[in-house]
């Protein structure tokens, strides 16, 4: 079974994949970015390891992205308070997590991972000589994991979780996961029934542990360093009781959302809003700020705000970085996706006590699932649904308080997945310098 998907993996996949990301780097800047940025790579990466000790423990996480590098930090605190002698490596695939983690300090190394051929990835491990190995979520490259096992590091895949239908309806997609999955050493699952899930495609089901999401960890102390947003605080303009929140909102969100937004604008003149959209293109920013002219609804982009104007209803976010500290402000939130490609974190809302809601296409997010279940948030269909909401806020202000302490009940009650994850890291980290002096 590995020798038939080793040779489809290094015979077709990889040549393919790398023609089409060279072909796709001509018309996609993110990619030919993130290609340019491997150019050196190993001369890089060489250089970046002289600066490593020989004596101290190597953990290497691999990161996708973003999203993914957002799981990663409250690890990366554990292992720097539970393992402080330990050098912490990350890898990203993506720009969109590369670039950001340059200002990261808590790494002592950041690098582009190589794309996937069986020399790269071989090359790649022999420079970083990891003591352990640990990826977020799902970004798993075979010779990469090949070639950990062959070398005896362990690897564990950490808050990982997998819808089953694919897997149960489609026997040779488990025939392919089979020999992929065998390399890890340990699986952390984000719920029970993901490590049902994972028993399909993973022998060693002994060696699967439900430790959690650390997302919940993350959303937690961001809720507690709002000290980019005291500007806003201190002005005074913004009351909880009044205030609203819509982040990560997509044009199709605020289709749906806006009129009535609008709506409660006019009938509350004591009703704020703050709409931090997913891209804060001057076109989008834009067309937001003519819906809100044309019905005579006054606005400040963050940009421009003073704590001396007063005289505004809407506060535009035309700046990224801030939104997870925004929901603060607001008793109330909603967070965008639902309407387009899929909903945002719904988290972030949730650890700040607010009522969350959010559009139909949440069936992404089992943490908006969630929500809805314990009573801390809800779908919204429509602009009724919408509007509906809005009436609860200003006419049954009990019912939004109750729905945002089920929220941020639900977020308290799941944290703690970091501190097991470096548990386990501890327990590997043993046994790797027993076999060493064995």
């Amino acid at each position: 079974m590995f020798y038939l998907v080793f040779t489809l993996y290094n015979g077709i996949f990889i040549p393919l994949f790398y023609s089409v990301m060279r072909i796709l780097a001509l018309f996609n800047r993110k990619i030919a970015a993130g290609l340019n940025g491997r150019r050196h790579l190993f001369a890089a990466l060489r250089q970046k390891t002289q600066g490593l000790s020989t004596t101290r423990p190597r953990i290497w996480i691999h990161i996708s992205s973003m999203g993914e590098f957002e799981q990663a930090k409250p690890v990366v605190k554990a292992i720097r308070r539970e393992i402080p002698q330990a050098h912490i490596i990350l890898s990203f695939f993506s720009p969109s997590g590369y670039l950001p983690a340059q200002k990261y300090s808590e790494a002592d190394l950041i690098t582009y991972l190589p794309l996937d051929s069986y020399r790269s990835a071989r090359k790649f491990i022999k420079l970083l000589q990891p003591d352990i190995h640990l990826i977020i979520r799902h970004d798993i490259w075979p010779n990469m994991q090949w070639h950990l096992r062959r070398s005896g590091i362990p690897s564990l895949l950490i808050d990982a979780s997998m819808t089953p239908q694919g897997l149960r309806s489609s026997t040779w997609f488990r025939f392919i996961l089979r020999p992929i999955f065998a390399t890890f050493s340990e699986i952390h699952v984000t719920t029970a029934a993901n490590g049902r899930t994972f028993e399909l495609i993973y022998a060693n089901p002994q060696n699967i542990h439900v430790s959690g999401d650390t997302r919940y960890d993350q959303v937690c102390e961001r809720a507690l360093e709002n000290g980019k947003i005291d500007f806003l605080r201190q002005s005074g303009f913004f009351r909880r009781e009044h205030c609203f929140v819509a982040g990560s909102t997509w044009p199709s969100d605020e289709k749906i959302i806006l009129p009535a937004l609008l709506d409660a604008l006019k009938r509350h003149e004591h009703f704020s809003v703050i709409i931090a959209p997913h891209e804060t293109t001057e076109e989008h920013l834009s067309g937001i700020e003519a819906a809100f002219t044309a019905h005579q609804v006054k606005w400040i982009r963050l940009s421009q705000f003073n704590a001396a104007i007063k005289n505004f209803q809407v506060l535009l976010i035309d700046r990224v970085g801030l939104l997870a500290n925004l929901y603060a402000l607001g008793k109330m939130a909603y967070v965008g996706g639902g309407f387009g490609p899929g909903v945002h974190n719904v988290l972030e809302p949730a650890a700040h006590a607010c009522a969350v809601l959010f559009g139909p296409r949440h069936r992404n997010s089992l943490e908006a699932v969630a929500l809805a279940q314990r009573g801390g948030g809800a779908a919204i269909a429509s602009e009724a649904d919408m509007s509906h909401h809005l009436d609860l806020f200003f006419g049954h202000p009990e019912m939004v308080m109750e729905m945002g302490g089920n929220a941020r009940s639900m977020v308290e009650e799941n944290v703690g997945a970091s501190q097991r994850i470096v548990e386990r890291i501890r327990a590997q980290l043993r046994t790797v310098e027993q076999k060493r002096h064995g």
